[in-house]
């Protein structure tokens, strides 16, 4: 099951200034750009582009009409695509669902504005990259797959992090068959991880505050390598990320977040020894340092 982000009549606010208005359209161009992909997909309802040419041409309410126009319909706009005899009211209907599925896709609602009431409360609405990060988490969730689905979904959804997939060496961070207890029963507990590390912004050249703050948001330990460091080989938790066919070599992923007990297990039952093991990669000059995932599955 895929998700979907719905551009509606009441998307956008067409009485508020032009200024405004060609903003909020750049700001859902860059989420498009960004997230766009064959597991996270753009539509329009079916008639979305007729109600935004009447406003346009039809209202009087607009002079900078061609920069609204190139707004509207060029760059990552110009990658949603229409449905066909599926208009706002339709759109909506489905959305206010328990289970909000058309096509194949769990469907939601794009909003230019958090304050604006575009559809019933019970409807999900996405005002931004972390609104649609955490849907998608949750259709995820909703929707089981099997471990190899999920290691190509993730990368698809937490765009800020890096995951470890090294076609030159053959080095994946995708260990998730091997979750001792069942990978099935940790999805809550990987997601709500990679959702915190996704938003996260990281302290450049601190792995100690860095390390603390993820220890204190996230619900298991998150700690660097231990007394077992004295038992490994020198360099045994770096790893080479090729990104944009560059490679980079020895990243330290010595970090780990345990996972510890499977979801819903509130501290009690079996404990296990999984892991997901990362790291802080910083060498693209100009670019924030991100999270680089190596590793989710068992101990190391």
């Amino acid at each position: 099951m895929k998700t979907n982000v719905c551009f509606v009549e009441s998307s956008f606010n067409f009485n508020g200034t032009e200024n405004d208005l060609i903003q909020s359209f750049y700001s859902a161009a860059l989420l498009v750009s960004k997230m766009n992909s064959e597991y996270v997909t753009f539509t329009a309802s079916s008639d979305f582009h007729e109600f935004v040419a009447t406003e346009l041409y039809c209202s009087g309410k607009f002079i900078e009409i061609g920069a609204l126009t190139s707004a509207i319909y060029d760059g990552g706009m110009s990658k949603v695509k229409i449905y066909d005899n599926f208009n706002s009211n339709d759109v909506l209907s489905c959305a206010s669902k328990k289970v909000p599925v058309h096509e194949d896709c769990w469907l939601s609602l794009y909003s230019s504005s958090n304050e604006a009431q575009v559809a019933p409360k019970q409807c999900r609405i996405i005002n931004s990259e972390n609104d649609l990060v955490s849907y998608c988490s949750e259709v995820l969730i909703k929707n089981p797959v099997n471990h190899n689905e999920y290691a190509k979904i993730f990368p698809l959804i937490y765009r800020n992090i890096l995951f470890l997939n090294n076609t030159n060496t053959g080095e994946t961070y995708d260990s998730i068959r091997k979750l001792n207890g069942g990978y099935q029963n940790y999805i809550c507990g990987i997601t709500s991880c990679l959702i915190f590390m996704n938003g996260y912004q990281v302290i450049p050249n601190d792995w100690v505050n860095n390390i603390a703050n993820l220890n204190t948001a996230l619900e298991f330990p998150v700690t660097p390598e231990g007394t077992g460091s004295n038992q490994r080989q020198i360099g045994e938790l770096k790893r080479d990320f090729l990104i944009n066919d560059i490679e980079y070599k020895n990243i330290n992923c010595e970090y780990h977040y345990k996972l510890e007990r499977i979801d819903g297990a509130n501290g009690k039952g079996t404990y296990y020894f999984n892991r997901i093991y990362f790291g802080f990669f910083n060498r693209i000059k100009c670019q924030n340092p991100q999270i680089a995932i190596a590793h989710i599955g068992e101990h190391l």
